[in-house]
């Protein structure tokens, strides 16, 4: 049976995707664990829910919307979480989080150092002290330990550009979020300026 295409999200259009497939590697980090994991986009939505139920509560979640004609984001969060609000997050806002080319999200522990982070071209990168339950998680979903392996920046080039888009999920768009996640209390805690040399 043929490998199945690796599918990214609706709003990054990038022509040849040789060699991306869904891995991860691990390093060190301190006293835990980065993992940075290569994800299929039509995996990530449930995989999200499955790493919310790991995480000790309470937890938080992360948003970074970019600013309109600048490349820095500006910094939400919705404290204080229970693990069934952060999974309800997940259901309600999951797909546009996912499928948006240009936001910024995590799901993260207020007290412990547990972390997931999905950035640029929706890296995904896992913090933890305490790898073996990642590990377990990423084996179900038939993501393998693969050191160096390829991701989407590892593709993008002069020859092969890589467009971001906004897209639209039933109407709405990453930018209604704010609103949207005012009775959970997001508020804006600040901007991050973008990274020197991002493309």
């Amino acid at each position: 049976m043929a490998q199945e295409k690796f599918q990214t999200a609706q709003g990054i259009c990038i022509p040849v995707l040789s060699g991306v497939h869904p891995a991860y590697e691990r390093a060190q980090d301190g006293d835990g664990w980065c993992f940075t994991v290569v994800m299929d986009a039509r995996q990530m939505q449930q995989f999200l829910l499955s790493y919310c139920a790991l995480l000790p509560a309470p937890g938080y979640f992360t948003l970074e919307l970019p600013v309109e004609g600048q490349e820095d984001y500006d910094v939400y969060y919705v404290d204080g979480c229970s693990i069934p609000v952060l999974q309800a997050i997940v259901r309600r806002y999951g797909s546009l989080l996912v499928e948006d080319g240009d936001v910024h999200f995590g799901f993260a522990a207020h007290e412990a150092a547990e972390q997931l982070y999905v950035s640029d071209l929706k890296t995904v990168q896992i913090y933890t002290q305490c790898p073996s339950p990642v590990e377990q998680l990423l084996h179900s979903y038939q993501i393998s330990e693969e050191p160096g392996c390829k991701t989407l920046w590892d593709v993008v080039s002069e020859e092969n550009p890589c467009q971001l888009l906004h897209v639209e999920v039933e109407e709405e768009s990453i930018f209604d979020l704010p609103d949207l996640l005012a009775d959970a209390g997001i508020y804006l805690a600040g901007r991050r300026e973008a990274l020197q040399g991002k493309s």
